[in-house]
């Protein structure tokens, strides 16, 4: 499954999608932060990414001005190799959902290479931007590195991106800091 999230126009960004075997492309408007709420959708997904908020099913919408795209995700054993990872996307006419989607189409694919796709997608998009064209470009929301990075890691190191705890003490101990953030922005993926 391959994953290519591009910013189009000020205000307005495509996903295309394409699989072996199909083809989708969608568009979102700035209307809503289509970019961070489908990226927390995914990482939700995962408890090896966010073990405090981790959900089986997780969902997102995106508006189109008029149109309205409603993500459903639903992930089933993590660790599998397999296809574990089943999607469904609905396209309204408007927001209001009276009507049936004009497309509703549901596909399945490995998590892990949805991922991976994902975060090759954010990096050509962060890199053609920058943080700050970025959000100059989606009126004025910021780029969502923190879950890029959560992302990336995973990614990387198939683990739990290493942040900060509380001690026995009750103070607060980092484990990564700026310069490990930036590290891996650096890092190259090797996929």
């Amino acid at each position: 499954m391959k994953f290519n999230y591009k910013i189009t126009d000020a205000g307005w960004a495509t996903c295309e999608l394409e699989s072996s075997s199909q083809q989708f492309s969608f568009e979102a408007s700035c209307i809503s932060d289509a970019l961070k709420e489908f990226l927390e959708a995914i990482v939700r997904l995962n408890p090896d990414i966010d073990r405090e908020f981790y959900e089986d099913e997780t969902e997102c919408s995106w508006h189109q001005e008029p149109g309205l795209i409603e993500w459903e995700f639903n992930l089933s054993d993590i660790k599998s190799a397999e296809e574990n990872l089943f999607v469904t996307v609905k396209q309204y006419e408007d927001d209001s959902r009276r009507h049936r989607p004009f497309i509703d189409v549901k596909f399945s694919c490995n998590y892990d290479k949805f991922v991976s796709s994902i975060v090759t997608s954010l990096e050509s998009l962060i890199t053609e931007f920058g943080l700050v064209g970025y959000s100059e470009m989606w009126d004025g929301a910021d780029f969502p590195i923190a879950y890029y990075l959560k992302l990336k890691q995973y990614t990387i190191n198939k683990s739990v991106f290493p942040t900060v705890t509380e001690t026995t003490d009750d103070s607060l101990k980092t484990t990564t800091g700026l310069d490990y953030e930036l590290n891996l922005i650096a890092k190259k993926l090797n996929i």
